[in-house]
């Protein structure tokens, strides 16, 4: 009797383990009929009941569960789990450390480099709705699964660049100066990664650190523009003209064709009031290009600040004969900016500066009907 008890409670004992892999067996079934509520519901059975808790494949199939619940594009589905991606690959790794054979499976199916894409996937959606905090997190994920040994294929580098630039529009510079960082050592994206980690710490009001970025950046790629035309605005900002012309001089070599480095450079000369040497940069970069309308107004300018440098010494001159010579010596200089800043009207009509200065010179010089033209269009904007 005592036999038949022990057999008896023997069957009993493997048919509720049956029945837990049985829970198992259905969620996987419902799983490949895309029934993933269903799913989940048995799945977390086979979970809870102590005989089936322990089974490597429970938490395998949950992770597979996951993973195709995900990449449902359901959102019912998608937010089965929180985090549900995470949800997978840590279910995933539950089921490695019950049963390290499981390993083969996984590769087999290729479930990390799918849980990796579908991180991705993840990634740039959160991008492109602007969250990027998720967007890096999401990036920083695929790159940790990326380097699992179950990983079918190569960590893709151009993910870790992401995930700084995620990191840089969240306004997170170390995370993005960490990322970007990692940028460097393996060579991906060339200068960009230099110029985000520069912007950075300008972001922080780092200027020292900032600075040894962009060089860094500059020396490991001398020949390459991007690096060199930020260098040349860096040291814009900087009012470092020194610099600055130096790095714009390197620019012009390799793009001389570029009307913008001739107008950097006309504008350097600018600050520095030497007008003449800003005029004859400005006038080549217009000859790149005409129709811009930067070129045309700083060089009306330049010819009106020497004009009013000419006024300001006239204004010195004790003679009448004399004043008035000069003083019209002065307005014949002030004319020559006419043209340019009729140019620039041109391509932009609507800017006030412009009209404005057009409006003064054309009563210093008493050409009444002009003024009064110019003043009209001052006071219909």
């Amino acid at each position: 009797m005592k036999k038949i008890t022990l057999l008896l409670m023997a069957v009993i004992i493997s048919v509720a383990a049956t029945a837990q892999k049985g829970k198992i067996t259905a969620a996987e079934t419902f799983i490949r009929e895309g029934a993933f509520d269903k799913a989940k519901e048995a799945i977390e059975e086979a979970i809870a009941n102590p005989k089936s808790m322990g089974l490597a494949k429970t938490y395998y199939v949950k992770g597979r569960l996951c993973q195709a619940a995900y990449d449902s594009g359901d959102q019912k589905f998608m937010e089965l789990y929180p985090d549900i991606l995470m949800e997978a690959f840590n279910n995933f790794e539950k089921a490695i450390q019950i049963d390290p054979k499981l390993k083969n499976t996984i590769i087999r199916d290729n479930a990390y480099a799918l849980l990796g894409n579908s991180l991705l996937n993840d990634a740039i959606s959160k991008f492109n709705e602007k969250d990027y905090k998720g967007a890096m997190k999401s990036f920083e994920r695929n790159v940790m699964v990326s380097a699992s040994d179950m990983y079918v294929g190569m960590p893709d580098t151009l993910v870790i660049f992401n995930a700084g630039l995620a990191a840089y529009n969240a306004e997170l510079y170390d995370e993005a100066i960490a990322h970007f960082r990692t940028c460097t050592l393996s060579g991906t994206e060339d200068t960009k990664p230099y110029i985000f980690i520069s912007d950075s710490y300008l972001k922080m009001k780092d200027t020292v650190n900032a600075e040894a970025a962009l060089l860094e950046g500059y020396k490991a790629y001398p020949d390459t523009l991007d690096i060199i035309l930020q260098a040349t605005q860096f040291y814009l900002d900087a009012n470092n003209s020194t610099r600055a012309f130096e790095f714009v001089h390197k620019a012009m070599e390799m793009d001389p064709q570029n009307h913008i480095l001739y107008l950097v450079e006309g504008s350097l000369y600018m600050k520095l009031e030497d007008y003449e040497k800003a005029i004859e940069s400005l006038k080549g970069s217009l000859s790149k290009k005409s129709d811009q309308f930067e070129s045309n107004y700083n060089i009306g300018l330049c010819y009106v600040s020497i004009a009013n440098n000419m006024l300001n010494e006239a204004n010195l001159i004790a003679d009448n004969k004399e004043y008035e010579l000069a003083k019209n010596k002065a307005f014949e200089e002030m004319k020559k900016a006419v043209p340019f800043f009729l140019e620039a009207e041109k391509v932009n009509p609507t800017s006030v500066a412009t009209l404005e200065f057009l409006r003064e010179i054309y009563l210093k010089l008493k050409m009444m009907p002009e003024f009064e033209a110019y003043k009209a269009k001052v006071e219909n904007l």
